[in-house]
């Protein structure tokens, strides 16, 4: 070799060197200038600047757990304290699931007293004689160790023990003469009578002196069930008496209350949120909201007997709706208690017991759900549990772990998939490869989400602590959604995957996707998961099971080209189409998103939000698939609902994308919901 050749090599080789120098010192730079660059890199990439490059900021402004105020909790009863078992039992649920609050026995039923009394009338009365838990400041340390939100329950007028002590202050019984007993055979303090308010008021101060985080008044009401039409009081039997009464003591109760840190509820019947009327009991929701910080509507569907007033039959088997009755006796507590204070929280009580009164079904862990995520979604503050038993379905509870500290400026990972089958090949998951998947998104802490829930409820259904994934199906494939020849759902198919899963751990991993459907005519035929005879059921079924329906454009887009190549027409007829098409399939279905085949925006993005085609109009609240990678949280400013990214699911981009979320700051973490 030349002198002169060795020469131009030696240049070339130098030249080359440069060349990559200057390319890694460009992306040194880039990275310095953009630091989250680095925490999207590769992980050789992520492993040489994660030394220099600052920790992303988890946002200071989110709140904790306990600071939402969104209260989950169980009861436990008198005779429980009084049980070694018991408590173990409840603590365990407390530290291994969602639960972040109690409400304890402070006064039963039957009148008696949880712990050592220094009430003087409670001791003379005998109320201290059944004391459950005799070291109670250590049982309430256990308690405020693990932050949980701690609610003392007082069975205020029905007293067996006061009213046989002074049948003066009782309720009397016009037949007898004597105290009036009701259909357990107990009696009543008199709610008028004043010594009988004092009495618990004097407890309830009591409970607040032990560190209780909220006084909850039940049974303040008047009497409902035994012969009533006998039971005569102080004060006149009058509408208008009992609703002042009980509003009354509700203000005195405050009034003691307030030196202490302490919330003031009470619990009131389900029929109450309905009525205006007081039913005999002077309980009306306008009267009492005002001496509340919270109101507890007990909305156990199995006391809904005559279904929901003025319904027109549609919940007269009222059992058989555990989220309609919730979400809308939830919904109409809220809007009249807030009608007279604002600040009022409403948290109904919710049936963990079997039915008495239509089927005696057992409820299902769904229908447990169904209860909780009817009084989320009608802006209900949390709520309580109730199993006399005080056994509690614990496959209906969230599970505790993992866990992660809130962090609402994450990001959230959209998985797509195409076809679930075999053998596994581009835009094919196996079956198995899809089971591993969901089985490591649980362990990771995953929540899984619609696109809806990501943008139209800002995630709001997310527990404290987990984190929140979307899955997607693009185009209705057959392995999507196959049934067998005896109609059953294929257990390979992801419908039968994702029901599978969820049926093994549902309250953890809740039934959650969208289909993204692309029609291809005017009635649903082969293109609807390949099977045209079933494609109406089985659209009606996934909506039936609360998974959500996109529209994936139509199948003339598919097979003719990207919105990016068409005109401004010819965009917003693919866009509105398909919509029109889905809602025309489904009736009273709103098709909320959008997915884009190839990730080509039409040419005008801003039609992707809406549009009209043939004197039709359309609206997208969410689009998915304008590029690749991790989705920002809804909680963040740069937040847009139409070019929410996310990526194909193969081993390696899932190895990529779920290691850049586990990076410090990096995954969106709830505060709760």
């Amino acid at each position: 070799m030349t002198v002169k050749r060795r020469y131009l090599l030696l240049a070339a080789l130098v030249a080359a060197i440069g060349v990559l120098l200057a390319l890694a010192v460009a992306a040194v730079v880039g990275i310095r200038r953009d630091p989250t660059r680095c925490y999207f890199a590769d992980a050789q990439v992520w492993e040489l600047c994660r030394q220099w490059v600052p920790a992303r900021e988890v946002s200071a402004s989110a709140p904790t757990e306990r600071a939402t105020g969104y209260i989950k909790g169980i009861y436990v009863s008198h005779y429980a304290l009084g049980s070694p078992e018991y408590v173990a039992h409840i603590q365990a649920l407390l530290e291994t699931t969602e639960l972040n609050a109690v409400v304890l026995d402070v006064k039963g039923d039957r009148g008696y007293l949880v712990y050592p009394t220094q009430v003087a009338l409670a001791r003379e009365i005998g109320a201290g004689d059944q004391v459950m838990v005799r070291d109670w400041p250590a049982l309430m340390q256990w308690f405020k160790e693990r932050d949980i939100y701690t609610i003392a329950r007082i069975v205020t007028f029905k007293d067996n023990l006061l009213s046989a002590a002074h049948p003066e202050w009782a309720v009397r019984d016009s037949a007898t003469g004597r105290v009036w007993k009701d259909g357990e055979g107990l009696g009543w303090g008199d709610p008028n009578v004043q010594a009988v308010q004092d009495y618990n008021i004097a407890l309830a101060v009591e409970a607040a002196k032990q560190g209780f985080d909220e006084i909850q008044f039940d049974y303040v009401r008047f009497p409902s069930d035994g012969a009533v039409n006998r039971a005569t009081f102080a004060g006149p039997n009058t509408a208008t008496n009992r609703i002042v009464t009980i509003a009354g003591f509700l203000g005195r109760a405050k009034q003691a209350l307030a030196p202490y840190k302490v919330k003031v509820g009470a619990d009131i019947f389900g029929y109450t949120t309905w009525l205006t009327q007081d039913m005999g009991i002077g309980q009306v929701i306008e009267a009492m909201a005002p001496n509340l910080d919270v109101l507890s509507p007990m909305l156990y569907p199995s006391t809904f007997a005559t279904g929901l007033p003025n319904d027109g039959g549609a919940y007269a088997n009222a059992v058989a709706f555990p989220y309609e009755i919730i979400q809308k006796s939830t919904q109409r507590a809220a809007a009249r208690a807030r009608a007279v204070n604002p600040k009022i929280e409403v948290r109904p009580w919710l049936q963990d017991f079997p039915d008495y009164a239509f089927d005696r079904r057992t409820y299902t862990v769904d229908e447990i759900r169904a209860q909780m995520e009817g009084a989320r979604a009608a802006g209900g503050r949390g709520w309580l549990l109730w199993d006399p038993a005080v056994k509690y379905t614990r496959a209906a509870l969230v599970s505790a772990q993992p866990r992660y500290p809130p962090n609402l400026t994450g990001f959230v990972p959209a998985l797509r998939y195409r076809e679930i089958g075999r053998p596994a090949g581009p835009d094919r998951r196996t079956p198995e490869a899809f089971r591993a998947d969901l089985k490591r998104l649980l362990a990771a802490g995953y929540y899984p989400v619609t696109v809806r829930g990501l943008v139209e409820e800002r995630l709001s259904m997310v527990p404290a602590g987990k984190r929140s994934v979307v899955l997607t199906f693009d185009d209705a494939t057959p392995g999507q959604f196959r049934l067998l020849a005896d109609g059953t759902v294929d257990p390979d198919s992801a419908v039968g995957i994702l029901k599978a899963f969820h049926d093994a751990q549902p309250a953890d991993w809740p039934l959650a996707a969208t289909f993204f459907i692309a029609p291809d005519g005017d009635e649903p035929g082969a293109a609807v998961f390949g099977q045209a005879e079933s494609a109406r059921r089985k659209l009606a079924a996934l909506r039936a099971w609360g998974l959500e329906l996109g529209s994936y454009g139509t199948h003339i887009n598919v097979r003719g080209g990207s919105l990016g190549r068409k005109s401004l027409a010819e965009a917003q007829r693919e866009l509105g189409l398909s919509q029109t098409l889905l809602e025309r399939w489904l009736p009273g279905l709103r098709v909320f998103s959008f997915a884009l085949p190839d990730a080509a925006l039409p040419r005008d993005p801003a039609l992707l939000v809406k549009g009209e085609h043939d004197g039709m109009y359309y609206a997208y609240g969410a689009v998915v698939g304008a590029g690749r990678g991790l989705a920002r949280a809804p909680t963040t400013a740069s937040f847009d609902p139409h070019r929410i990214p996310r990526f194909d699911v193969t081993d390696a981009e899932l190895d990529h994308w779920l290691a850049v979320a586990d990076r410090p700051g990096m995954a969106y973490v709830s505060a709760g919901e």
